[in-house]
């Protein structure tokens, strides 16, 4: 079976647009919960300016791929996969290192990861050149 990686990479950024409002929105709100909260948050300030980096990191890899794909395909997708990797590593921070962690935060977290890693990996099968489509003139 031969797989259509740079489809299914497009299709992957394609419902990320969709799914970044949701996170960004839902995010928002947690982190002003949490600095409003009764119970004390430890280390708040560096929960915020993770959470925070790691939307802006994914707004602007939105951005850059849409905005140049179709002048340098692989170029893009290999920026596009490197950006990737700052919200892996937000999510696993959410995870494993930040303290009162919400229910819903978890949640967020793992279908973020999910959809990251799904967009690593076509992302590098796009990349390799065993994968690429063969163009029959």
């Amino acid at each position: 079976m031969k797989v259509d990686a740079e489809l299914m990479f497009e299709c992957l950024i394609y419902l990320n647009v969709f799914y970044y409002p949701l996170f960004f929105i839902c995010e928002t709100i947690l982190v002003a919960a949490k600095w409003q909260s009764a119970v004390p948050t430890p280390g708040i300030e560096e929960d915020a300016s993770v959470i925070f980096t790691v939307l802006a990191v994914e707004i602007a890899k939105i951005l850059i791929y849409r905005k140049f794909k179709d002048r340098k395909r692989d170029l893009v997708t290999g920026i596009a996969v490197f950006m990737t990797f700052f919200t892996i590593a937000g999510c696993l921070y959410t995870f494993f290192l930040q303290h009162f962690v919400a229910r819903l935060e978890y949640i967020l977290c793992a279908m973020m990861t999910m959809l990251a890693a799904t967009e690593v990996a076509f992302g590098i099968m796009q990349i390799l050149p065993c994968f690429k489509k063969v163009q029959y003139y």
